[in-house]
């Protein structure tokens, strides 16, 4: 490596070019996110618990007998939405119906949702999945904020 000498009229290697934007130390580039992170999109504040999830698959052109009635727990919950962990595969944009026995309050959160995203977790045979919801009434909706800040806050 060549060495910097102070008669030398150039700038030292380690010294950056003007016509260069420097880069922030945690691999960031000027006007994007720093590398590695994510810009999050959630409006909603997430409690992370594990409650008792009971889901009912509401799939087109099935009776009430034919759908599917699965057991699940929360990973996390917010006001807008709920992530789950199951043995059963919960197919993308499939509507389904809920009920969250809420941790610590013993009341029952029905509401309905949608699949936002699947993955498959711990191995084969268990899936993770963030359900939107999609109907839930005021009355419940407040009781899921109220549950969400006072645990966080």
């Amino acid at each position: 490596m060549p060495r910097w000498n102070k008669k030398d009229r150039r700038k030292p290697p380690s010294a950056a070019a003007p016509d260069r934007p420097e880069t922030a130390d945690d691999g960031a580039r000027p006007g994007k996110e720093p590398a590695g992170r994510f810009r999050e999109r959630r409006r909603d504040s997430r409690l992370v618990e594990e409650n008792k999830v009971s889901i009912e698959l509401l799939a087109d052109g099935r009776s009430a007998a034919e759908r599917t009635i699965t057991n699940a727990l929360t990973k996390d919950i917010s006001p807008g939405g709920v992530r789950v962990v199951t043995s059963t595969l919960l197919p993308v944009d499939t509507l389904l119906r809920m009920e969250i026995v809420l941790s610590g309050l013993h009341r029952v959160l029905r509401a309905m949702g949608v699949v936002r995203w699947t993955r498959s977790v711990y191995g084969e045979g268990m899936f993770e999945s963030g359900i939107e919801f999609t109907q839930i009434s005021p009355e419940e909706k407040l009781l899921l904020l109220e549950h969400t800040y006072k645990k966080k806050g």
